[in-house]
């Protein structure tokens, strides 16, 4: 049997939407998706050589970044973000058939998810139960073995999968509803293109005028920002890390120039990547 020259993880199990982002990416592309049970293991599976790559959630429009991505690959893995890549989102209410809304006693999803239709649990499933899963996907899997009263919230492709019946299509509050996934590797992509987008992280000394200072280092060189968070850095209380995305490969001069000027402004900082946008 031929074996793939090419492996990409995504949180598993089969009918997550970062397996349909692996898809996508993989579309023309000789290569596997391979399930992985966590986040954390995505990254540590691409880190040990296990995987050659790795597809992760990092942003979502209604819910904002995904916490744990973000520490993981600022404090614990020396990976590098190879490209990005947006998908719609719409998440479906799914059960057993024969169950109906009104007979739901527990919604299982993933916690994201569970959020991004909060309005919709309210109005619709006050009397049940929201229950975290690690994944959609995991949560579809359940309520199909429970042989009870649940409901699972995911992608139309679990419920496929896993023998549920719709119960209603579009549950998430925001119907532009959207995920940011990151393809990430253990080596940075050779980029020059000022079309592409480059993300960092960094520490500051708490001092006035300290991020304002680093970010004039940005604006001098008219580098446009589409994204500036901060983080707790696991420290103490008032320790922070502040993740940067701008347009413009590391590679390009000026990027270099402003990155030396944050360098010397910091206590740390971390390049995470220079990578295009895949969305097709």
């Amino acid at each position: 049997m031929r074996e793939s020259t090419y492996r990409i993880g995504y949180l598993g199990p089969r009918g997550t939407f970062s397996e349909r982002a692996g898809r996508l990416f993989l579309d023309g592309r000789e290569g596997d998706g391979v399930a992985c049970d966590s986040l954390e293991q995505v990254l540590g599976q691409v880190a040990s050589g296990a995987l050659d790559e790795g597809i992760v959630p990092v942003e979502n429009s209604s819910e904002g970044s995904v916490g744990i991505i973000l520490d993981l690959l600022a404090l614990h893995y020396d990976l590098a973000v190879r490209g990005e890549l947006v998908l719609p989102v719409s998440h479906c209410l799914m059960a057993r058939p024969g169950v109906g809304v009104a007979q739901v006693e527990r919604v299982l999803s993933h916690p994201q998810v569970l959020a991004q239709c909060h309005s919709f649990l309210q109005q619709k499933l006050s009397h049940a139960l929201p229950v975290e899963c690690p994944s959609t996907a995991a949560a579809a899997a359940q309520v199909a073995d429970s042989g009870s009263l649940w409901a699972a919230l995911g992608p139309l492709d679990a419920a496929g999968n896993y023998g549920l019946a719709v119960l209603e299509p579009e549950a998430n509050d925001c119907p532009d509803n959207s995920t940011r996934f990151w393809i990430v590797g253990r080596e940075p992509l050779v980029s020059n293109e000022h079309g592409d987008k480059t993300s960092v992280v960094f520490s500051i000394k708490d001092r006035p005028g300290a991020l304002y200072h680093i970010l004039g280092e940005f604006a001098r060189r008219n580098l446009n920002l589409t994204r500036i968070e901060s983080r707790p850095a696991k420290k103490k209380l008032g320790d922070y890390l502040f993740f940067i995305d701008f347009i413009g490969s590391a590679n390009l001069p000026q990027v270099q120039e402003a990155l030396s000027g944050v360098g010397f402004r910091t206590i740390f900082l971390k390049v995470l990547g220079s990578y295009p946008d895949l969305t097709t």
